[in-house]
């Protein structure tokens, strides 16, 4: 049964099901992130592992993209002043400003939140993506089929951060 909040409780008050929507709803309202999307991002662009600092912090991709959420220096700079690119938090901070931007320009022009594949279009491949009207099937398959993975990696750790207590 779904209630008027969007939860879906089941016939063990114990077992409640968020829907993606809720969690994207909270990483707009400022309130808190969700750590699958930030884990996610990390891991699937930079091979980070956890929320710690690591060697992929350091990693610098082929455009000369820093931290481990690989953001173009340019954007980087866009959104903070700060050079500490290695720190997982200021890096963090930087990917979570530019994701709000994002995803606001998404909600704009769809009248909705991202699902977590337009999540990863949004933050990889924003221009390509919008130049498409946001429509996944329209983008490129080498870009979607990345999205997919990413959409794939995103529903593990937000199944494991859930536990026990939450279906998937």
């Amino acid at each position: 049964m779904v209630g008027k909040d969007g939860l879906q409780a089941s016939s063990s008050a114990s077992m409640v099901r968020i829907p993606f929507i809720a969690v994207v709803l909270v990483l707009l309202q400022g309130v808190a992130w969700c750590s699958p999307v930030r884990d996610s991002l990390a891991m699937f662009e930079s091979g980070a592992t956890g929320p710690e600092a690591s060697a992929a912090d350091r990693v610098r991709g082929g455009a000369g993209e820093i931290s481990r959420f690989q953001i173009l220096p340019e954007v980087w700079r866009a959104y903070s002043k700060s050079k500490d690119y290695t720190n997982p938090q200021v890096a963090w901070t930087v990917a979570r400003r530019i994701l709000d931007d994002r995803i606001s320009d998404f909600q704009k022009a769809t009248g909705r939140p991202p699902k977590p594949v337009e999540l990863y279009l949004l933050w990889n491949k924003p221009g390509h993506f919008a130049a498409k009207g946001y429509s996944v099937r329209k983008v490129s398959s080498h870009y979607r089929l990345k999205a997919q993975r990413f959409e794939n990696l995103f529903r593990y750790l937000e199944a494991k951060a859930a536990g026990p207590a939450l279906e998937n």
